[in-house]
């Protein structure tokens, strides 16, 4: 079984690098999809500058759930990984805790949770560990999935209530010391928090969309 790699990027340009090359010397993924969501930074250009990457162009930001749909469509291999542009500490055995259990056909989504990374995306995920971006999947088994109702940072707990519903085998992979840049970080407090905000309603809306009333 072949893996294909879909990174969904938002204006990612000082730190989208550090994430691919992880991804490029890693033998086990066959193929790197970057969906550039709108992005007005340069995030495409750093993209292009790691050899052997896709680099797929949104003319606006249509937010996540969208840049994936995207990526997906451009999928050759059984096995897709979705990771997010922004991580800190990411190694090769880390991609490969979230991919091996598919792999080996021990489950059909295998799901990364940060542990002795950041303090706040560890306590964010200890809470709420669905709402992680990195995870691996069935390409079959995510085919159905209905995008058409989803917006936004929604996709990952519209694809958890998704995979429930089908009976999924759903796997966790500790991801110890990695991290996420915040977005408080990266905008500043202000803006980073009515980001932060906006996100927090995009999951609530992917919760409901997908039946969890």
């Amino acid at each position: 079984m072949k893996v294909s790699a879909i990174v969904p990027a938002h204006n990612e340009a000082p730190r989208i690098a550090k994430v691919l090359k992880i991804l490029a010397v890693n033998k086990k993924i066959n193929q790197i999809i970057v969906v550039d969501d709108g992005s007005r930074d340069g995030t495409a250009a750093a993209a292009r500058r790691v050899p052997g990457v896709l680099v797929l162009s949104l003319p606006e930001n249509l937010g996540k759930t969208s840049a994936i749909h995207m990526g997906l469509a451009c999928v050759k291999h059984e096995c897709v990984l979705f990771i997010d542009a922004d991580l800190v500490g990411l190694e090769v055995n880390h991609v490969n805790s979230i991919i091996d259990p598919v792999l080996k056909k021990i489950c059909d989504m295998s799901v990364g949770i940060f542990k002795g990374g950041k303090v706040g995306t560890d306590f964010a995920q200890k809470i709420a560990p669905g709402l992680s971006g990195q995870r691996a999947v069935l390409l079959d088994k995510i085919s159905n999935f209905p995008f058409g109702e989803v917006a936004g940072y929604g996709f990952e707990t519209a694809l958890n209530n998704f995979a429930e519903s089908n009976k999924w085998e759903i796997h966790k992979a500790d991801l110890f010391g990695v991290g996420q840049v915040t977005k408080e970080k990266k905008h500043g407090f202000i803006v980073g928090i009515i980001k932060r905000l906006k996100m927090y309603w995009e999951v609530i809306e992917g919760w409901l969309s997908s039946g969890k009333k």
